[in-house]
């Protein structure tokens, strides 16, 4: 329908009150469809002028067509509240914009603005109760299937502080780190508890933040060297290898270690110490390792991320499955940066151990800061519904901090100094040989490794 611009008013005069201009989305957003605003025969043919849109709320805005023989001085998306030029007339040839033309428009607009608005607001408060909070859309979380982790000690800096004036609904646990236990777990005033997903197989918006505190904190406390005492052997060597004493607490970048072939080349440096945050787990002794693997980084990294590869390397395990893939990408980025995100259940049948151990653990792989390398994390995750319905058939362990550190060896590009830091809490191991036993679990795991390369 052609619309002369001196007929505009009239046009928007005979719209019924109740006719709606737009459209309810599926996210509950109100949708108002911008009106075409033809051009007279008169002016120059039956061409569009351009689009309106009239929001319930702010001023009414108009975009005009793109017109090559218009010398203009549009102004795009101009409000219609004050002096607007809409046009400059070139002379009246080649279908120019007239200025009367214009002014005509522009006063027709103008003159009905205020009546559109109430008008519209009426068909949009029609849709339901709802009315201003349409574009909030509901937020649905999954408690019981929610997989929750431990963060106290983490720190985690997420933007969802500050914002209870948002128009976002805010959830402890999903945008925010609680102090409220997960069903089915022990309250302890201390502790917080970050969802990872929403029960429904998406992450929680608070997890990249979580994951990325899990990611800083366990590379840290792998480098802290004021947190860990050697054990003897490992003394003995770090005061003969000057190549060993120098990479060992090395931070970034290639390192140097001893060649192949070398005395010291097989060594395994082990550490014990505490974790002193005085939180969950606290009291229990944690062990780091180092040594060279003769196996490029990367390599390392698809293996022990690859669930279906457990068995190559560790005899004891009964299988492990993908419990929750959050992103598998090292190369692109994601929510959780460039990485492999993911939680998984795993079982192993130590020898004289009645019942299988269970460990359901959030894993997290990315290159290191400076990409000389890779880091894999590790940490205990519950599941509310498990939490409430254990049947006790398997013994629940945890990985309270798991750290996997690969650096690149000067060099040599199938080389690569591993790093792992051990903290663990498993109802099976007395406390008097806890310390014992992670170390010796150190070293065999290196051993393991070592007899694939």
């Amino acid at each position: 329908m052609k619309i002369k611009p001196r007929s505009l008013a009239k046009h928007f005069k005979r719209k019924k009150r109740k006719q709606a201009f737009g459209a309810i989305d599926e996210g509950k957003n109100v949708v108002v469809e911008p009106i075409p605003l033809l051009r007279a025969a008169s002016y120059g043919g039956a061409r569009s002028l351009g689009t309106g849109e009239f929001p319930v709320d702010g001023p009414i805005a108009f975009q005009p067509s793109a017109a090559s023989t218009v010398g203009t001085h549009w102004s795009t998306m101009s409000n219609f509240s004050g002096d607007t030029t809409l046009g400059e007339y070139d002379g009246g040839g080649g279908g120019g914009f007239h200025r009367r033309a214009g002014t005509d428009l522009l006063m027709a607009m103008k003159s009905k603005s205020k009546d559109l608005g109430r008008e519209l607001k009426e068909d949009i408060m029609s849709v339901g109760k709802a009315g201003a909070d349409m574009a909030i859309r509901p937020v649905s979380f999954l408690r019981e299937k929610t997989l929750f982790m431990r963060s106290a000690d983490l720190g985690v800096r997420h933007p969802y502080d500050g914002h209870e004036d948002s128009k976002e609904e805010i959830h402890s646990h999903y945008h925010r780190p609680s102090a409220d236990a997960p069903p089915g777990v022990d309250h302890d005033p201390k502790e917080a508890w970050v969802a990872l997903d929403t029960g429904e197989g998406e992450h929680a918006p608070v997890a990249p933040f979580a994951v990325d505190a899990l990611a800083e904190s366990g590379f840290e406390s792998a480098m802290n060297k004021s947190m860990w005492t050697p054990n003897k052997p490992s003394e003995k060597v770090l005061a003969r290898s000057q190549a060993w004493s120098d990479a060992v607490w090395q931070r970034s970048g290639v390192v140097n270690v001893p060649p192949r072939g070398s005395a010291d080349e097989n060594e395994v440096l082990v550490w014990s110490g505490n974790f002193t945050h005085g939180l969950y787990g606290s009291d229990l002794p944690t062990v780091r390792a180092e040594g060279v693997i003769n196996m490029a980084p990367i390599k390392i990294v698809e293996m022990l991320m690859d669930s279906s590869r457990v068995h190559e390397y560790n005899k004891m395990s009964l299988g492990r499955d993908d419990v929750l893939v959050l992103q598998d990408d090292l190369e692109n980025d994601g929510p959780f940066g460039q990485s492999i995100t993911k939680v998984v259940r795993s079982a192993s049948k130590p020898p004289l151990v009645r019942k299988p151990i269970e460990f359901v653990t959030l894993m997290h792989a990315r290159k290191l800061e400076d990409g000389n390398g890779y880091l894999i994390v590790s940490r205990a995750v519950t599941q509310a519904e498990e939490a409430i319905n254990s049947d006790g058939k398997v013994m629940r362990s945890e990985i309270l901090m798991g750290v996997n550190v690969f650096r690149n060896v000067e060099g040599d590009e199938n080389r690569c100094v591993m790093i792992t830091v051990n903290h663990i809490r498993s109802p099976m191991v007395p406390m008097m040989i806890a310390k014992k036993i992670g170390l010796s679990a150190a070293t065999g795991f290196f051993n393991d490794l070592r007899a694939l390369c």
